[in-house]
């Protein structure tokens, strides 16, 4: 009885499965895809751990329509991390305040990720430790 009620269970999952139908091009979304040149942070760019600084990029040519919402997403010698740096903000601005965070481990391969309907990395650039930027200003 159990095998009977399992076998029927994954033949009907199976049929609907089969049955599904794609979404007609009349209800799906025209996505507008552009990648904004990060303007800042650079390859000079210094960020010191718990400081605010602005995420900037270039808006020339950016679509009436944006697709997706917006983050910024902190990545390190590569790799995108978990940090999320700001979200929920309209790519059309051209920039959006971020807080550099306390819990990373001071290097020169940072990078910041433009997320909305593309992602875009800027160059890889310095965080340090408050520690440094107050040694580095005696």
């Amino acid at each position: 009885m159990q095998f009977t009620l399992l076998a029927s269970s994954f033949m009907a999952l199976a049929v609907s499965a089969v049955s599904a139908s794609p979404v007609s091009n009349g209800a799906r979304m025209i996505l507008d895809v552009w990648s904004p040149t990060i303007i800042s942070p650079n390859a000079s760019t210094v960020w010191t751990e718990g400081q605010q600084y602005n995420v900037t990029w270039d808006t020339s040519n950016a679509p009436v329509n944006i697709s997706n919402g917006a983050s910024v997403r902190l990545g390190q010698d590569g790799v995108l991390t978990d940090t999320t740096l700001a979200s929920g903000f309209d790519l059309r601005q051209g920039w959006v305040s971020v807080t550099c965070p306390s819990n990373v481990v001071p290097g020169d391969d940072y990078s910041v990720i433009l997320f909305g309907d593309s992602g875009n990395q800027s160059p890889q650039f310095t965080i340090q430790s408050s520690l440094e930027s107050t040694l580095s200003g005696l």
